[in-house]
């Protein structure tokens, strides 16, 4: 499998900043023109992105296009993607996997560190737009994304 990452709910923080963080990593990026396009993009990908903005070209919210993702390939990595800190944004996503039954544990670039968990299924990764900013918070987080999307 090529390590192809699936942009799965484009945003433009996503789009200029996480696609250049991504290819640095050694990813290539696809980007779905619509959300029909996802099912197929996910069964070729090592990991999706999902950005939990309130705007996106895709018009599904990230629940349904989390759903539509894991019905395709139900083992694919996921790494969520926003502005705010961690530890604003985890109640969020917590709430997201509770409403669609997904029992799993979120996981920021401080808490991943050492985590035997990345790359599974119920484990989420999370990345603010601050971890990519900074020089130190963005090789870490590109460390972990290398063991989350294996």
């Amino acid at each position: 499998m090529s390590r192809q990452v699936l942009l799965a709910r484009p945003h433009p923080f996503l789009v200029s900043e996480m696609k250049p963080w991504l290819e640095l990593g050694g990813y290539s990026v696809q980007r779905p023109d619509n959300i029909d396009d996802l099912a197929g993009q996910a069964r070729s990908c090592v990991g999706a992105v999902i950005s939990l903005a309130v705007s996106s070209s895709i018009t599904a919210g990230a629940a349904d296009v989390l759903k539509i993702v894991r019905q395709a390939n139900p083992s694919l990595p996921i790494l969520f993607a926003a502005l705010r800190p961690y530890t604003q944004i985890r109640p969020e996503i917590e709430r997201l996997l509770e409403g669609l039954g997904v029992a799993g544990s979120v996981l920021g670039m401080d808490q991943g560190a050492g985590s035997p968990f990345l790359g599974g299924r119920t484990t989420f990764l999370y990345v603010s737009k601050d971890d990519l900013s900074d020089n130190t918070r963005s090789g870490k987080a590109r460390a972990l994304l290398a063991k989350h999307f294996i």
